[in-house]
């Protein structure tokens, strides 16, 4: 079920610093951050939206948005507007107060403004830093049908992971009973051993539901968050449903980004998930920023061994060996080079005889020849950040 002919805003909350992923953010913001060397995290959440046929999408930004706008005028400025259809960034702009986002309720409070223009009948809120595909019609099957005034999305995990997330229970008739953000000792889901429900960050509102609980909390001395203040408020008075994310479409994909160490895992599930041909498929595209680049090239007189990779358009490759990795867009990796359980991001250059492991390197790097990265890891803390092993190189480095 297209979702285009529904009634229904949707807002992005992208204005995360994402300190944790240090210093991929450096210059910007983290849904902004490059993603399987191709992507920016949030062109997942921005494709579920236009693969599920949602056409009127808000874009929440603030910290160091740059990167993040120019990305969205270039790459998603393709909807029709004639047609009411659009993707539109909207920064923090100080229209209630002198103070900016206080938090994820507090971004949607300050823009109600928008929700008085187009006067949908459901609003949809996703966080905008997380690797996933998700048919949202499904969810507003189920929100519809149960006419629930705020439906979320849950995810099953261990609970030794979950204290990093809102924790909840439901009842059997998919009703929030408890709710609790980043819990010390989690909540384990009934019969179903060390296992929790999560949060995603993904909610579906009645809209007359989410004006009534933002204007409450706005009267409060709270943190103006949707898992800290506007769900827990809204158990016991509203219809709160949990939707089961991992008995959707694509249950099966999912994955938090939140720290150098999971970004760099998630990256290398996606490999795992293209081979298994279940993500960028033809039925699920995910859409980024085009260049008119030329296929990438493999040459040199021995040629190019490559194992369980990716290799982004416009590369080129002389004489090296790549294995677990993955190349982005017009890098050029010169001859003599091994690249292992690695990403390396748009528009580097690895010059003769390097051998790179468990890096990171971000866009517009400079690796000069006979250099090592990830090998000696007391050498590479006198240039870089390593965190859980990995060592990242932040965009524009030059030794």
């Amino acid at each position: 079920m297209s979702l285009q002919a529904k009634n229904i805003l949707t807002f992005i909350l992208a204005g995360g610093k994402g300190s944790r992923l240090y210093p991929l953010t450096r210059d910007r913001s983290k849904p902004a951050v490059p993603f399987a060397a191709r992507f920016r995290i949030i062109d997942y959440v921005l494709s579920n939206c236009i693969n599920s046929g949602l056409r009127q999408i808000y874009v929440l930004t603030q910290t160091k948005s740059l990167s993040l706008e120019s990305h969205l005028k270039i790459g998603w400025n393709f909807l029709a507007h004639e047609l009411s259809e659009f993707i539109s960034s909207v920064p923090a702009q100080q229209r209630i107060s002198d103070k900016w986002y206080q938090g994820t309720a507090d971004a949607i409070f300050q823009n109600l403004h928008l929700l008085e223009d187009h006067r949908p009948d459901h609003v949809l809120i996703l966080s905008g830093d997380h690797i996933y595909n998700m048919d949202y019609s499904e969810i507003f099957a189920q929100h519809t049908s149960q006419d629930a005034d705020l439906t979320l999305s849950v995810l099953k995990i261990k609970k030794q992971e979950a204290y990093q997330f809102g924790v909840l229970t439901a009842d059997q008739d998919q009703n929030i009973t408890s709710f609790l953000e980043k819990p010390s000792d989690p909540s384990l889901i009934p019969g179903e051993g060390d296992d929790c429900f999560i949060n995603m960050g993904i909610y579906l509102f009645k809209t007359d539901s989410l004006v009534k609980s933002l204007a409450q909390d706005a009267r409060n001395k709270s943190s103006h968050d949707f898992g800290k203040d506007i769900i827990p408020s809204m158990l016991g008075i509203d219809k709160v449903k949990a939707y089961s994310f991992v008995d959707s479409r694509f249950g099966y994909y999912w994955q938090d980004v939140g720290t150098i160490r999971s970004y760099f895992d998630a990256n290398m599930i996606f490999l795992d998930q293209l081979e298994k041909q279940r993500t960028c498929t033809p039925e699920w595209k995910i859409r980024t920023m085009g260049e008119q680049l030329p296929s990438a090239h493999y040459g040199g007189s021995k040629g190019v061994e490559i194992f369980k990779s990716s290799i982004g358009s416009g590369s080129k490759l002389f004489d090296c060996k790549i294995s677990r990795s993955l190349i982005g867009r017009n890098v050029c990796i010169n001859s003599g080079c091994h690249i292992e359980n690695s990403i390396i991001m748009s528009d580097c250059v690895i010059e003769e005889n390097c051998h790179i492991k468990n890096a990171i390197i971000d866009t517009n790097v400079v690796i000069p020849a006979n250099q090592n990265v990830g090998i000696k890891l007391s050498n590479d803390k006198q240039l870089f950040f390593i965190s859980d092993g990995l060592v990242v190189v932040p965009k524009n480095f030059r030794y």
